[in-house]
């Protein structure tokens, strides 16, 4: 599609609209000439877009969708786009599919397929409906993919369209060379299911054979407090420091600062933070869980370690501490894996595709939702 068909192209997306996932893509199609509209929870302010925010009806769990479906209805009806998406199987894309709208895009993102379709019966049931009433699904890693396959239709097809990396803004270059103590680093949301504790409790043995290391820990959340009081209980104060949250157009900054990325969650739907580092030439120390294997190649951009054993993280590190022809090869082994599969304009490229092939010949249809479920 030329730039001229861009500008008269209505996508309308349900997303969380705070999200740095949805900024992305918004931003991208606004910059592209697309009119572009979200629907969302929460309020926030996309520049070229127009955000509409519904009532999240928190306290009534999955019931809140139903409450927003007229609601919904009436705003798509509004917007008249081309083309429905929905960001997140289990929320969104279940609010899109009751909508009864299509053409409808659902896009799977990570925990809402690895996760949600496990928590209960009624969970498994509705990340079938949703997938049974998308006319498109996609999923960001061919993990994800094959984990969706297993609730969609039998023969629906699910594309693989990655959530890229930004390679002129996450590049080496941005890093300096030599001169200094090394320093491990995780950018993360402080929360128990990314594994935290379990790198600081990593530190002091990595500490007893390279005590000028550093740790840098960017992000808060719900566990800064107990983290920091770790970081008392361990004797290592003095090489841990919190840095707190920082916008997402400063993350590049500071993963220019950190020689080892470290990556120790439970749980994790994919591994955005991974390909980030890789795409920095950072090589990434990371538990093999969920999604990260997509993210992380195994002794060739990283090390992938059992989750939750900080004498297996600490091996790791030390390797990579002791061996800097390995940190250097590693880089640039994971420079060149984001650069061949996950980037941005190749993944959002991608994307367009799918919606070029969505509107020729079709015009959006309201038909009537069967009844769920």
């Amino acid at each position: 599609m030329n730039a001229g068909a861009h500008s008269s192209l209505k996508l309308c997306y349900l997303a969380d609209a705070p999200s740095v996932h949805t900024q992305k893509w918004v931003v991208h199609f606004v910059e592209k000439g697309y009119s572009v509209h979200v629907i969302s929870f929460r309020p926030a302010q996309i520049h070229g877009a127009r955000v509409y925010c519904v009532h999240s009806w928190a306290k009534l769990g999955k019931l809140k969708y139903l409450f927003n479906v007229a609601r919904v209805k009436d705003l798509i009806r509004q917007i008249k786009p081309d083309i429905l998406q929905a960001f997140h199987l289990t929320s969104y894309g279940f609010l899109a599919a009751l909508s009864g709208v299509h053409p409808l895009i659902v896009t799977v993102w990570g925990t809402d397929i690895l996760l949600t379709p496990r928590k209960s019966p009624l969970h498994n049931l509705i990340t079938r409906y949703a997938l049974r009433k998308a006319d498109y699904i996609t999923a960001t890693s061919p993990r994800l993919g094959e984990a969706t396959a297993e609730y969609a239709p039998k023969g629906k097809k699910i594309d693989i369209i990655p959530y890229g990396i930004d390679l002129k803004i996450f590049s080496p270059d941005r890093r300096p060379r030599g001169g200094r103590d090394l320093t491990i680093g995780a950018i993360r949301h402080l929360k128990s299911v990314y594994g935290l504790d379990y790198l600081l409790r990593a530190m002091p043995m990595v500490l007893a054979q390279h005590p000028g290391t550093r740790l840098l820990l960017v992000g808060d959340g719900p566990q800064r407090s107990y983290l920091q009081g770790l970081t008392q209980s361990l004797g290592i104060p003095n090489s841990v420091q919190f840095v707190g949250n920082v916008p997402h157009q400063r993350v590049p900054s500071y993963l220019a600062r950190i020689d080892i990325f470290v990556m120790p969650s439970i749980s994790e739907s994919f591994g955005v933070a991974a390909l980030e580092a890789s795409a920095m030439g950072i090589p990434v120390v990371a538990s093999n869980v969920g999604g990260i294997p997509d993210a992380v190649v195994d002794g060739k951009t990283g090390f992938l370690v059992p989750p939750k054993r900080p004498a297996a993280i600490a091996a790791a590190i030390i390797e990579l501490i002791e061996r800097p022809d390995l940190r250097l090869s590693m880089g640039q082994a994971g420079r060149k894996f984001v650069a061949e599969n996950y980037e941005w304009n190749e993944n959002a490229t991608r994307m367009e595709k799918l919606y070029g092939s969505i509107v020729t010949g079709r015009q959006i249809q309201e038909v009537s939702a069967e009844e769920f479920p």
